[in-house]
């Protein structure tokens, strides 16, 4: 399971989308998102990259495997469906199904995952952008459904692995172990019971106290699309570990408007509250001569309190609340715009895991000049590492 704590470094070159979510796993290769307790969103249908028209095959000896993942928190279940095509332990195709869910977020119908043996490609039709594509993910990433035991993919899904002996489950012979529980990142941190089909060491069951999946049907294939493994994308499309900064106008500290059209990047952004901010653009200054080589901005989060009277809606009150915030800031040694909500700054936080409209810890943004967020960081940097993010913008 990912720990949950922010990283003092986050590149975008290899993070996928932080956000409050449970990883599930499969015997230590992350498989499915799922956000417990956020607001489910009309599936936008989109024609997804590494599919075809299915009219172009290619013949393989690959295996189709559908599987109900149950999660169990809080004395609830929480169920997703979803289909495996496995070449091997080459390379993995996952397709999800489901329908959206008022109470919680799950993988829908059209959303999938890709995994060619370098590159993993991750398509959600609600995702903000919907392509996520990873080169040569960290292992936990991985989705390998196929493990031989003895294999180091067998090894990180089963750790200390003991013989159980033998089942039958949908028709196969498959090969019972008590798998330890594990501490690798993406493993599954508890012990559980794994099954694996004694020919092809396909992932039959596998069974813990809070998480279990399960094939319900298998399926030998000797032909797909062409685009079943494809990590390419589309043409145009968006990649959300390629997320650029948004043109953004607002509330000047002290009076004003910051916009990023009258700052080009480079630039570094600290995302906060008052004390934050200013806690790290003192430590900033001396590194950016001054907070001008790179040009240091910030951004105030402010969020209504929970008496507040009036409405975002309404310009007025939404002006009144900015000024409310500047006057209790203070002045700063570097621009400052009030950020209600943190929307403006939301890609920033999110990098570091921060959830959008949260405070603390301190986020900082090393957006290049071509807008993209480059790198990013919380306060736990230390300077070193802080002139290191800084002279990437050079």
């Amino acid at each position: 399971m990912d720990d949950p704590r922010p990283p003092k470094s986050t590149t975008w070159e290899s993070r996928r989308p932080a956000r409050r979510a449970w990883w599930p796993v499969i015997g230590g290769w992350a498989v499915v998102v799922l956000a417990i307790n956020s607001c489910g969103q009309p599936v936008r249908q989109a024609p997804p990259a590494g599919t075809s028209t299915g009219v172009v095959k290619q013949t393989l000896d690959v295996i189709r495997g559908r599987y109900t993942m149950i999660m169990r928190q809080d004395g609830q279940e929480f169920r997703q469906e979803y289909e495996v095509i496995a070449d091997g332990n080459r390379r993995t195709r996952i397709n999800y199904f489901g329908e959206p869910e008022t109470d919680w977020e799950k993988r829908t119908d059209g959303s999938w995952t890709v995994w060619d043996g370098q590159v993993l490609l991750d398509y959600n039709p609600n995702g903000e952008p919907a392509y996520t594509r990873v080169d040569d993910p960290d292992a936990g990433q991985r989705p390998v459904y196929v493990l031989r035991e003895g294999s180091q993919h067998f090894r990180r899904a089963c750790p200390e692995a003991r013989r159980l002996g033998t089942h039958t489950l949908l028709g196969h012979t498959a090969v019972r172990y008590a798998c330890a529980a594990s501490i690798d990142e993406g493993g599954m941190p508890e012990p559980h019971e794994m099954s694996l089909d004694q020919a092809t060491g396909l992932l039959l069951k596998d069974d813990g106290a809070t998480l279990s999946i399960v094939a319900t049907d298998v399926d030998f294939v000797h032909t797909v699309d062409v685009g079943t493994f494809s990590t390419e994308l589309p043409v145009g499309a968006q990649d959300a570990s390629d997320l650029r900064i948004e043109d953004f106008r607002l509330p000047r500290v002290g009076g004003g408007e910051l916009a990023l059209a009258d700052y080009p990047p480079p630039l570094v952004i600290v995302v906060g509250d008052a004390a934050g901010i200013r806690k790290m653009v003192a430590r900033l200054l001396p590194l950016t001569q001054g907070g001008v080589r790179p040009r240091v901005i910030g951004m105030l989060v402010a969020v209504p309190p929970a008496d507040w009277k009036g409405s975002l809606l309404n310009p007025a009150d939404a002006a009144s609340l900015a000024e409310e915030a500047s006057k209790a800031a203070g002045p700063f040694p570097v621009p400052v715009g009030v950020d209600i909500k943190g929307t403006a700054g939301y890609h920033i936080s999110q990098a570091t895991g921060i959830e959008a409209g949260q405070t603390k810890p301190t986020a900082v943004g090393f957006v290049a000049s071509d807008k993209t967020v480059a790198n990013a960081s919380t306060d736990a940097a230390t300077d070193d590492e802080l002139r290191e993010l800084i002279d990437t913008l050079q």
